[in-house]
């Protein structure tokens, strides 16, 4: 039995899948210090990822297709 981990892509993933807004500091914190990259991935692979700057703060959602 294989126990497989979870991809930063997964993990992103697996938080955006609410489609509610998320910080930065939480995706940094539950997916890595460098979700940005993660991010450019996740939209490469079709995925729906949107960006919003609040003040000095960015936050992340994803939209259905």
């Amino acid at each position: 039995m294989r126990n497989l981990k979870k991809t930063k892509l997964d993990l992103l993933l697996e938080v955006l899948s609410d489609r509610e807004w998320h910080w930065a500091e939480e995706l940094a914190r539950k997916v890595g210090h460098r979700f940005g990259a993660v991010v450019k991935v996740a939209r490469d692979k079709s995925h729906k990822i949107e960006t919003d700057r609040v003040g000095l703060q960015h936050r992340y959602r994803l939209l259905k297709f």
